[in-house]
């Protein structure tokens, strides 16, 4: 029997802390004493050099039985995302041209905004013009900058076609939300309830890539955290914020990227549903927009 004073051996080595507790277990299970310490980016387990030699033998035959956890891949992008940037922008600016300017004669900020009443009443269609109303040139240009950031990063991990469908449709899914919340009184406008969806999706997908990681629970829940610390610091301020709007659009996008943060990536590189769902977005957001403008089509559709 080797002395007490023997130098202690390294027989195990891992980032993953639950890695280095199960094989000082397997170690303890046949009598040895691993001591399992912390050097900061790994875990080790080290035992009196004496029961070195059948410390490294039982834990090759429980890695034999038990391979180590791998650190999952790294999300690629699938596009470049530019596509739908453009196409946002220039949608927004028509709109915001057409509002200043009454358009085809009519008033396109009464007949889009949120408006509680009207919605519950069966103008669900706002939920959907409301996104492309703003109150000024500063509110647009906000909302141009902030929905082309997180928009753009969406589109290039999930593509531009699919990004956009999923930012329209939760975003009009917070409006409609934040109106069964806030009641009949609520009135709003503005592209933020989908600017934070889009924002949502983004820690969505980012939570969906790191969940298997040996990392620790920080660094698989960032993105979520991340997430959450920009739309209150980018979405709770100022006195006309619509804050319910913001949450409610935000959650929505949350669920909207947890459904499709498993869709394999040779789906999402193909043209033709990346086309199809990009004119999707583009159908539906015109319909609204055609039952908004005439009000005698609007009410023979409802």
């Amino acid at each position: 029997m080797g002395a007490p004073s023997d130098p202690p051996e390294i027989v195990f080595r891992s980032a993953d802390r639950r890695a280095g507790a199960d094989a000082a277990l397997v170690l303890e299970a046949i009598g040895l004493r691993p001591a399992l310490h912390d050097l900061g980016r790994d875990w080790i387990v080290v035992v009196a050099s004496h029961e070195a030699d059948r410390a490294h033998a039982e834990i090759a035959a429980w890695l034999a039985e038990n391979p180590p956890r791998k650190e999952p891949p790294v999300r690629m992008p699938v596009a470049s995302g530019w596509p739908g940037v453009i196409l946002y922008v220039v949608l927004m600016l028509v709109v915001a041209l057409a509002v200043g300017n009454y358009g085809l004669g009519r008033d396109w900020l009464a007949a889009g905004r949120i408006d509680g009443a009207a919605m519950q009443a069966g103008q669900w269609w706002r939920a959907a013009t409301a996104l492309t109303l703003h109150a000024g040139p500063e509110h647009l240009a906000a909302n141009l900058f902030f929905g082309a950031v997180f928009g753009g990063f969406a589109g290039r991990y999930l593509g531009s076609g699919i990004a956009w469908l999923l930012i329209l449709a939760a975003g009009s899914a917070g409006n409609v939300v934040n109106v069964l919340v806030m009641g009949a009184q609520h009135r709003s406008i503005g592209a933020s309830t989908a600017v934070f969806a889009a924002l949502g999706l983004l820690g969505a997908l980012g939570w969906s890539g790191r969940r298997g990681s040996l990392q620790g629970r920080i660094h698989r829940w960032g993105p979520i955290i991340a997430a959450v610390a920009l739309l209150a610091y980018t979405g709770a301020g100022g006195e006309r914020t619509d804050i319910g709007a913001h949450v409610w659009g935000f959650v929505a996008g949350l669920g909207a990227g947890w459904m499709v943060a498993q869709l394999p990536r040779e789906g999402l590189q193909r043209r033709g549903l990346q086309l199809a769902s990009g004119l999707a977005a583009l159908a539906a957001l015109a319909l609204a927009w055609w039952l908004a403008l005439d009000g005698d089509i609007a009410k023979m559709a409802f």
